[in-house]
């Protein structure tokens, strides 16, 4: 499955990666995020996140989640990094780099016409004045 690195276009702040099937799909997950409209996305060569030395055991044992005293212990990112050939994309060493506009998500198709909302009120009837 591919990896998408994901920025806004203004700040060129990273939004995240994300794995999707395809490209077209890429909108939904950066849509639980932030708006898709703003932002670009470049797919990534072979690689990943890698962590040197040693590291936190998977899967981490937090203990019961119905313990008074549960926490859920942090993620291990803070000894992580990414492999050469993604730090060279991060850094701007590729030559051949191109960001993609996010293109907005589709909305649903609707075959049938909209239904008209009710009026909704009290009718009151009139009568002429007799003179």
């Amino acid at each position: 499955m591919p990896a998408y690195l994901v920025r806004s276009i203004d700040s060129r702040q990273i939004v995240g990666l994300f794995f999707v099937d395809q490209a077209e799909h890429l909108a939904n997950s950066v849509g639980e995020w932030t708006e898709g409209d703003g932002c670009e996305y470049v797919k990534l060569p072979a690689g990943g996140i890698v962590w040197p030395g040693s590291a936190v055991a998977v899967p981490m044992s937090p203990g019961t989640e119905n313990d008074a005293n549960w926490d859920m212990p942090e993620l291990p990112f803070s000894s992580a990094t990414m492999s050469e050939s993604w730090l060279n994309l991060l850094y701007g060493y590729s030559p051949t780099l191109r960001w993609t506009k996010l293109k907005p998500r589709r909305k649903p198709d609707s075959t049938s016409p909209q239904t008209p909302t009710p009026v909704t009120g009290q009718v009151i009837p009139m009568r002429r004045p007799r003179c």
